[in-house]
């Protein structure tokens, strides 16, 4: 069965149409997910040629499943990405993070791309039979890293109000599709042209 969420229904470069025939330009990207997108906006913007491929349609694939939620530190928590990577692999990884929300921000602001983008805080609870410790190894390891953290204890959720709480400020949520749409409508204006396996809108 497959998945779906609920940014599927916007087309991102929905008159895109299937490659027919031999193109040339000064850079191929393979994949129209955030990360090809992405790419493709900041070729064009130097002034390169760009095409952008896809299997599927376009944007059709993971980014268009994924959450709503920008965050610049690793999911399955700083202390293990730093015991299994190192200090300054983490520290690398963290920043290129906080530097692709920041981006993100910035390019919403110029293209005027109406995505619900918004910053927030994040928040990390202490687990059911967690020791707080965990806790504070996370924070320990958060701030070795530069990253702003702070903790609480409790916040106004229900079961929540005993627990250990780190608090990430200024992370963000958007909605993905519609960021990516805007960006994809600023590529075309500069040229790019996207190719996906199959044309026309979804149906999914």
């Amino acid at each position: 069965m497959t998945s779906k969420s609920l940014w599927m229904d916007i087309d991102v470069a929905p008159d895109a149409r299937v490659l027919d025939g031999a193109q040339e330009c000064d850079v191929a990207v393979i994949g129209s997910g955030i990360a090809g997108i992405s790419t493709a906006y900041e070729l064009c913007q130097r002034g390169r040629s760009v095409i952008v491929i896809d299997r599927g349609r376009i944007c059709g694939g993971m980014t268009s499943r994924t959450s709503a939620h920008l965050a610049p530190l690793c999911d399955d928590l700083v202390s293990e990405m730093t015991k299994i990577r190192g200090h300054e692999a983490t520290k690398l990884f963290c920043d290129s993070q906080a530097a692709a929300i920041d981006r993100i921000e910035e390019i919403q602001n110029i293209e005027k791309i109406d995505c619900d983008f918004r910053r927030l805080d994040g928040y990390l609870f202490q687990g059911r039979d967690m020791p707080s410790d965990i806790i504070d190894q996370e924070m320990d390891a958060v701030r070795e890293v530069g990253a702003p953290v702070h903790r609480l204890m409790g916040v106004s959720l229900k079961g929540c109000e005993g627990r250990h709480v780190l608090r990430y400020p200024r992370q963000a949520t958007f909605h993905p599709l519609k960021y990516l749409a805007g960006v994809a409508k600023a590529c075309s204006e500069n040229g790019v042209t996207f190719f996906p396996r199959q044309s026309g809108r979804r149906s999914d």
